[in-house]
């Protein structure tokens, strides 16, 4: 008996030599010497995997909920193989690495504490977090969200965590499409979605491709409580071109720094229309540019918008928003912007001799419609200030020598202007009370506004209608009233004979009879003074 007892005691220390020496046929050596046992059938499983892979790679077993659903809790070995954590991935993962025995995943297991399956997902998904310490910004409502809660596994799955490559390939779309139609969210198609994954969706922080990974689609619209619409589709190209993109002196402007940390979903616009949403934007350019923005809030737009007028000028009504250009280059640019709100006028002055030049010639020396009227403190031109202070206006261009020159303009121009009875008594105005009502000619007048011609030109109302010219304000003038006007040329022989000629008598005429008169009144000074000696 005692010998049978010791032939079995010495079969069993056989065969646990022989498993010893099975087992240790697949140990590799990982780092300095560190065994780690795994399995010749599954490269990277181990033997406490191989447990958890006997049980659950083949059973009918389910967890039921006190909610009354059941879970099934067999594994797919050949898709958690091929997931992101299975054998071909840079560190595989091990089922202890996310089912630790420290969270009771011994066997046998502890019940589930979870009420329902959901319950039991998004506990789960906080195991992620042990890992993944900085997740992606999440497009989604967090596990604690009381509405619609999302967790990691609701998008990335479990066992079956695909690869970035594979959600780059759009694997993962139509479980998003499926997963937004069954809680009735608008949802992008698969081709849409795989695209927004593409260009930057998934990042730990808020980079313009972040943005752009949607903003970047087609078609996108922004609706309004009156029904107004306004697209959210960013031209990522005219971003990039604009002032402040990519050749920006100071570093191209990050979305970030316009709009804060913006994240999806974004807040809810609480504004009824597109108009007052555009008005609440508007400040932000301040944050860069406070001069220029404080000198609106006394131009004739902010004056507007302060009486009520909504459709007032703001800062993106001339620069834009996303695209924003050099509002001087091409020089035309500027006269574009103003073309917007104010089209009629627009029109007219393109038609004249300053918007030929401009927009057929590209002559950079013309009037632009900042260059009268200012850039950001845009005056009131209906005003009595501006009516007597805009000859200082044509003075700009009319009395620069240089200027004229180069299109044989003589400056005489603005000088015989002034000098004239309009030109002085405005001049008067000027100084002595500049908001005073003047019914004195201005340049304008005469020539108009927006409109102006060449003097030569027949609808221009200088040459061949100056009778006409002038019975606007002097109704009662005859044919021969304008003969009184020596137009913008100082006398001389070819123009303005006579005057010429009377001028001329008086030049000569004056400083000979002061002369001869000084030269009376000296000798009989000198008389007196002689005659006076001798007595």
């Amino acid at each position: 008996m005692i010998r049978l007892q010791r032939v079995l005691l010495l079969l069993a220390a056989v065969f646990a030599l022989v498993g010893v020496v099975l087992l240790l046929w697949h140990v590799p050596v990982v780092g300095a010497g560190t065994p780690m046992l795994q399995s010749a059938e599954n490269p990277g499983q181990t033997p406490a995997d191989l447990g958890c892979r006997l049980c659950h790679s083949d059973t009918d077993a389910e967890l039921t909920f006190p909610s009354g659903e059941t879970l099934p809790v067999q594994v797919d070995m050949t898709v958690l193989a091929q997931s992101a954590h299975g054998h071909s991935a840079e560190t595989p993962l091990q089922c202890q690495d996310c089912h630790r025995p420290i969270n009771d995943y011994q066997v046998p297991h502890a019940p589930v504490s979870a009420e329902s399956i959901r319950d039991y997902t998004l506990q789960r998904s906080v195991t992620c977090e042990n890992c993944h310490v900085e997740p992606h910004i999440t497009n989604h409502p967090g596990p604690d969200d009381p509405d619609t809660p999302v967790g990691c596994t609701d998008c990335h799955g479990s066992h079956d965590v695909l690869t970035v490559e594979q959600l780059r390939n759009g694997d993962g779309t139509t479980n998003c499409v499926t997963c937004h139609e069954a809680v009735d969210v608008t949802s992008h198609t698969e081709t849409e979605l795989t695209q927004v994954i593409r260009t930057g969706l998934f990042t730990n922080s808020l980079t313009d491709g972040y943005c752009l990974a949607c903003h970047r689609l087609p078609d996108r619209e922004l609706e309004f409580a009156n029904g107004d619409t306004v697209s959210t589709t960013i031209d990522g190209l005219a971003l990039r071109q604009s002032v402040h993109g990519d050749t920006n002196p100071t570093g191209q402007i990050r979305c970030v720094e316009c709009h804060g940390r913006y994240e999806f979903p974004h807040p809810e616009v609480i504004v009824e229309s597109a108009r007052e949403y555009t008005h609440t934007r508007n400040e932000v350019c301040a944050e860069c540019h406070q001069d220029q923005f404080n000198e609106t809030l006394d131009s004739v737009h902010a004056i507007a918008l302060e009486d009520g007028d909504l459709e007032a000028a703001v800062c993106t009504d001339c620069h834009g928003a996303h695209d924003t250009t050099h509002p001087d280059e091409p020089i035309q640019q500027s006269s574009l912007m103003c073309r917007e709100c104010h089209t009629e006028i627009f029109d007219q002055y393109a038609e004249s001799i300053h918007g030929e030049a401009l927009f057929e010639e590209n002559n950079e020396d013309v009037p632009t419609c900042i260059r009268c009227h200012g850039v950001h403190n845009i005056d009131d031109p209906t005003t009595n200030l501006f009516r007597i202070q805009s000859p200082l206006l044509c003075a700009d261009c009319h009395a620069d020598t240089e200027l004229m020159s180069k299109y044989d303009i003589s400056t005489d121009v603005f000088d015989t202007y002034v000098a004239d009875f309009h030109g002085t008594t405005i001049t008067l105005f000027e100084h002595q009370d500049p908001n005073v009502e003047s019914n004195k000619a201005v340049c304008y007048d005469c020539h108009g506004v927006h409109d102006i011609k060449a003097v030569d030109d027949p609808h221009a109302g200088i040459k061949d209608n100056l009778l006409v010219t002038c019975q606007k304000c002097h109704p009662d003038a005859t044919d021969n009233f304008p003969d009184a006007w020596t137009s913008h040329f100082k006398p001389s022989l070819e123009n303005n004979t006579m005057v010429y000629l009377v001028d001329l008598f008086y030049a000569i005429v004056i400083p000979l009879t002061v002369v001869f008169l000084t030269f009376m009144v000296g000798t009989d000074i000198y008389r007196k003074i002689r005659t006076g000696a001798r007595r």
